[in-house]
């Protein structure tokens, strides 16, 4: 195959490629990376409304521990501001309205967290009862944790669907633990102040990646040119896309794990290898931005905020911009939900969601100006959001292959993370971990 051609080619300019891509080419590495779509960002996706309001149609907010991220943010000197959080909440536990967790579901969420520190994100299949933990579903958990029914219910919807975007049948007991773990804990992952949502980014997320790829040498980011296979020997890598390919001596597979699998390896992927990236099922977020002339919720003294234990919708955030002209709200529907809501018509989803919004908020919720809708799982070039997770049995039997090198073939991807799995800030772990991988396995007869 010769070693003729790039150091490395990385594959997808998400966040874990394009930090990749960065740290090589700092390191001196001729790169060069490859993009299906005809942007960068992976499922960090900006648009704005004629009129200028911002809507981030993926992942959008960073929190005080996703420090690498955040280390990018200033580096670019990118302002951001908080996520509004003026008035009460609205908590819709077992159809009473409240404006707090009720103690109850606090306990059970307490009892996940403290779960939660005794699995080494590092090494979760190394937890004491780590192979009984995966076989379980998180569901069967709740239903014998001994806790009310309710309570299992609304944690269920906030943890499997706040942060799995899907369903606590779906996962394991142990896949559960380690995504909290990996974040830092409960409070971290479902908080606004000093969690994971405090923060959003001026001009979108997907501008911090636009800033990543303008800092790349001219001619290594090549946009629309999937890539359909890589052929990988003893002696270097040949990347192949619809146009042209591309031999190299290593190469970064930075994808969703549902779409790596689809790659055409030659030859073929270890059996564990190709059962790990099997085994990962990608999320089924919808995420809805509802439209209106203004935050009219404010007045009543709400912040927009909202979590459900029933109904199309597990949550919804007040999403305006400061100083945008209009107001957004936005809401996701999870797992079940989200399958439901895509089955129906596009004027039948808008009903449901914005019946629902009405019931949280008021009349005034049900008619909004402007209902945009991004179906990731519909994307050929994502399918599925927030990330992927492994079926029961799949951290333990696979969990320790994701970041190890398979040759000259090297893994990214927030899914491959440690530490902020699921979040940009896993993203960018993986391309700093990728890129060293790469920098340590090189030898001068690989430098072309």
């Amino acid at each position: 195959m010769g070693t003729t051609g790039h150091d490395v080619v990385i594959v997808g300019a998400g966040f874990a490629g394009l930090t990749a891509a960065r740290e090589l080419h700092a390191a001196g590495c001729d790169i060069l990376l490859l993009e299906a779509r005809c942007r960068v960002g992976g499922r960090a996706l900006t648009r704005f409304l004629p009129d200028g309001t911002q809507l981030d149609l993926g992942g959008q907010w960073i929190g005080p521990a996703q420090t690498r991220i955040g280390e990018l943010v200033r580096h670019f000197g990118i302002d951001t501001y908080p996520t509004p959080e003026h008035g009460d909440p609205v908590v819709d536990y077992g159809g009473e309205r409240r404006t707090d967790v009720p103690a109850e579901a606090g306990r059970l969420l307490a009892e996940i967290d403290a779960l939660s520190r005794q699995v080494p994100p590092e090494r979760p299949w190394a937890a004491e009862q780590a192979t009984a933990a995966d076989r379980q579903t998180f569901a069967s958990w709740l239903a014998a944790s001994g806790h009310p029914e309710q309570a299992q219910r609304y944690v269920g919807r906030v943890i499997s669907g706040g942060l799995l975007a899907g369903s606590p049948a779906e996962t394991s007991l142990l896949e559960t633990l380690f995504y909290v773990a990996s974040g830092g804990g409960v409070d971290a992952l479902l908080g606004y102040r000093g969690g994971a949502q405090e923060t959003r980014i001026v001009g979108g997320a997907q501008h911090i990646a636009e800033r990543m790829a303008d800092e790349l040498p001219p001619g290594a980011l090549r946009l629309g040119e999937p890539v359909v296979g890589v052929e990988h020997g003893a002696d270097g890598v040949r990347v192949v896309t619809r146009l042209a390919a591309y031999p190299a001596a290593h190469a970064v597979i930075a994808l969703p794990p549902v779409l790596a699998g689809q790659l055409r390896h030659d030859p073929p992927l270890s059996a564990l290898r190709a059962g790990a990236l099997q085994r990962q099922a990608a999320g089924t977020a919808l995420k809805v931005h509802a439209v209106y002339p203004e935050p009219f919720w404010g007045a009543d003294g709400l912040s927009g905020l909202s979590t459900s234990d029933s109904g199309v919708l597990t949550e919804t955030v007040d999403n305006t911009p400061p100083g945008a002209p209009r107001a957004v709200l936005t809401a996701f529907a999870y797992g079940d939900e989200a399958v439901a809501l895509r089955r129906s018509s596009p004027e039948e989803r808008q009903a449901a969601v914005t019946e629902r919004l009405g019931a949280l908020f008021g009349e005034r919720a049900r008619q909004p100006q402007e209902f945009i809708t991004h179906d990731w799982l519909a994307q050929e070039w994502t399918r599925g959001c927030f990330s992927a997770h492994f079926a029961p049995g799949g951290r333990t039997a696979f969990g320790g292959l994701l970041h190890t090198p398979e040759g000259r073939l090297h893994w990214a991807g927030t899914e491959t993370a440690v530490h902020g799995n699921g979040y940009f800030d896993g993203a960018v772990e993986s391309g700093l971990r990728a890129a060293r991988d790469v920098l340590a396995a090189r030898t001068p007869s690989s430098t072309g």
